[in-house]
């Protein structure tokens, strides 16, 4: 099944209303995962690290400042201007960010690649994941290590809200959730008071349980380490966890 018109990961994730409607995600819960990263991973023994689907830098800036030599990749031009601006405003100078398709391997290798915040799992066609790991195993130098952090689909399934609704800046705005063909679906609506101006944009994240990374991981040489289901390091239990992140090393094929 391909993707008709513009992915819309390409067109929400670019636009300023996407800012606006996510501006109170917890930077406090950024520096709890980046704690777990720099436990397992810490930046003496792996200095070079890749934030895949970096985002606007909310990891990425904290990562930086807890002493790795960060590139951040992403699609989204917007995304990345605004993690450049907020590097600047920090003094970061060993971080980069460049415009990327997680798909298309960096011509060089990195210790240590990060997928966090369920910046996959976007694709209709199963090749086009298995194009992501190939790119991870490529872009790790020998026995590095890969965190992937992902929503937990039973959690997901069984804690879904299915509405919401709220206001900023003047817009009105309503959140509607569906799971259909194991996707999460999420139609966010906006409406300027005062105007007949509407704006709709989508998203859709593949619901994936932990066996289908276990194969996916090992089919691509990737060893599976550890799994959590938290950003403070708790064991995965998929009823109670809200997180699946995983933990693993490039291994032989």
């Amino acid at each position: 099944m391909k993707e008709a018109g513009i992915p819309w990961y390409e067109e929400w994730f670019d636009t300023k209303l996407y800012e606006k409607l996510y501006a109170g995600r917890d930077v406090r819960e950024a520096k709890q995962l980046v704690d777990l990263i720099v436990e397992k991973a810490p930046p003496a023994g792996y200095p070079s690290l890749l934030d895949l689907g970096c985002g606007r830098g909310r990891h990425a800036l904290v990562l930086a400042n807890r002493g790795y030599s960060v590139t951040g990749v992403d699609l989204s031009a917007r995304a990345l201007e605004v993690a450049r601006e907020k590097a600047s405003e920090q003094g970061l100078e060993h971080v980069r960010f460049l415009r990327q398709d997680m798909r298309e391997p960096l011509d060089h290798t990195f210790d240590l690649v990060l997928n966090l915040f369920t910046s996959f799992g976007y694709f209709l066609e199963e090749q086009e994941n298995d194009k992501v790991f190939a790119s991870v195993r490529a872009m790790l130098r020998d026995n590095g290590l890969f965190f992937i952090d992902y929503l937990n689909e039973t959690w997901v399934r069984n804690t879904l809200v299915t509405e919401e609704e709220g206001h900023l800046d003047g817009l009105d705005y309503s959140v509607k959730r569906f799971i259909e063909d194991d996707r999460v679906h999420k139609e966010i609506h906006f409406h300027q008071r005062g105007s007949s101006q509407r704006r709709v944009y989508f998203e859709r994240v593949n619901l994936y349980p932990l066996e289908w990374f276990v194969k996916k991981l090992e089919t691509h040489g990737l060893e599976l380490l550890d799994v959590w289901g938290d950003y403070d390091g708790s064991e995965f239990t998929p009823e109670q966890s809200p997180r699946l992140i995983l933990f693993c090393r490039k291994g032989l094929i």
